[in-house]
């Protein structure tokens, strides 16, 4: 249910308690035959589960997650394309909504038609409309086509018109699902910008997308949907980074046991590897490091007398190579008994995500796996670069 309040704004938007329960059909007659037999002949499917939130007036919120997770069934339903299960929602002004491609044009109509009747569903009387026609068409670069019908558009060219007519009507709440992923790079930095400037006018803006690097940059808060419930909520940067970590974990996931079963295969002659964190409780979980500090990792290895080397390195969640070295690399002697080696990094590298630290017994030809352990850890957010690693620069500007 939607309801509108003329009210000292204090939230541009507020969510309670909305879901989507959608009734799937094996064929198209069971639809038929359950009003027939009174018994029901569908699964439901739930697009969304009881997702409530608050946006505030001005503020910019992106809305991230897989495909399938309920983003566009929400900003739908938000936009009245569709109505929910149950729960209500509220807006605090007038909404303009930029949903799939060609969502609110009549085919048949031209492009200058299509103006007309979207600005004034959008509530703009006539006169106001051609007041912003030609500023509509201008920002839309689609003079030459203005009168054509739409369905002569290009996929591009029906984000052009449908982009400038939502800006162009002024709205308080401007709520943008997956549009700019259509159509030149040029036109996506026009759109942009002029969201930038929404944003610094006081606008509110639902903005759904799976360019995460605009999320971070456009919205100072994020949503994460998973499977119709929001599993995070928070700051943008935050949000994005941890959604990213975990889609790099998702994709390593189907050999993930494989390679854990693999790499505890050890010869008969083999060497008992141990690692553990300079100053970290094993008992405390998952360690985590700031870029930039220093970092100890600290590897025991007993042996029953063989010789050999030892390989160390770092690896993303995805398997991600970072670094790696061995004491033969660095030609070193073999290693010939028990031993602690001390693997010290002065300055720790890398940015925010999931690594682990990986040691490796070799035979002293290095060829031959003789033990080998692994230590998981992450690295917390303490700047908003992005990348793997952080490196030493210099700006020289002329």
């Amino acid at each position: 249910m939607y309801l509108y309040r003329q009210t000292e704004k204090m939230y541009a938007i507020e969510v309670n308690n909305i879901s989507k329960i959608y009734r799937m059909y094996q064929k198209p007659s069971d639809r038929l035959k359950e009003l027939v037999l009174r018994r029901p002949l569908h699964k439901e499917f739930t697009a969304l589960k009881n997702i409530s939130m608050l946006v505030a007036a001005g503020e910019s919120v992106g809305i991230i997650g897989e495909n399938g997770a309920g983003k566009s069934t929400l900003l739908k339903i938000l936009a009245g394309t569709l109505s929910p299960t149950s729960g209500e929602y509220t807006f605090h002004g007038k909404v303009a909504a930029l949903l799939e491609l060609g969502a609110g044009f009549h085919p048949e109509f031209t492009g200058r038609q299509n103006i007309f009747l979207n600005a004034s569903l959008l509530g703009l009387s006539e006169a106001e409309i051609r007041e912003k026609e030609e500023e509509i068409i201008a920002f839309s670069e689609l003079e030459r086509f203005i009168d054509q019908p739409v369905k002569t558009y290009s996929s591009g060219m029906y984000v052009r018109l449908a982009f400038s007519i939502a800006t162009n009507v002024d709205p308080d709440i401007l709520i943008i699902d997956e549009a700019l992923s259509v159509g030149d790079q040029r036109f996506q930095k026009k759109c942009i910008d002029r969201m930038m400037s929404f944003r610094d006018r006081g606008k509110t803006i639902l903005f759904c997308s799976h360019s995460l690097y605009h999320v971070s940059h456009l919205c100072k808060r994020a949503l994460w949907l998973h499977n119709g419930t929001i599993k995070m909520s928070g700051n943008a940067f935050d949000v994005t980074q941890a959604y990213e970590d975990w889609c790099r974990e998702q994709g390593n996931n189907e050999n993930k046991d494989a390679r854990r079963v693999e790499a505890l295969k050890t010869p008969s002659n083999h060497i008992a590897v141990k690692i553990r964190l300079k100053d970290s409780d094993p008992s405390s979980g998952i360690p985590a490091l700031r870029t930039g500090q220093q970092v100890e990792f600290i590897v025991s290895c007993k042996t029953d007398g063989c010789p050999f080397h030892l390989a160390a390195g770092i690896a993303r969640n995805d398997e991600t190579i970072v670094f790696g070295t061995s004491t033969q690399i660095e030609d070193r002697p073999p290693l010939e008994k028990d031993s602690e080696l001390q693997f010290i990094i002065p300055s720790l590298p890398l940015l925010a995500g999931s690594y682990r630290f990986e040691a490796i017994a070799l035979d002293d030809t290095g060829n031959v796996v003789l033990g080998r352990n692994a230590l998981e850890f992450k690295v917390v957010k303490e700047s908003e670069l992005i990348g793997l690693t952080s490196l030493n620069h210099i700006w020289k500007i002329s």
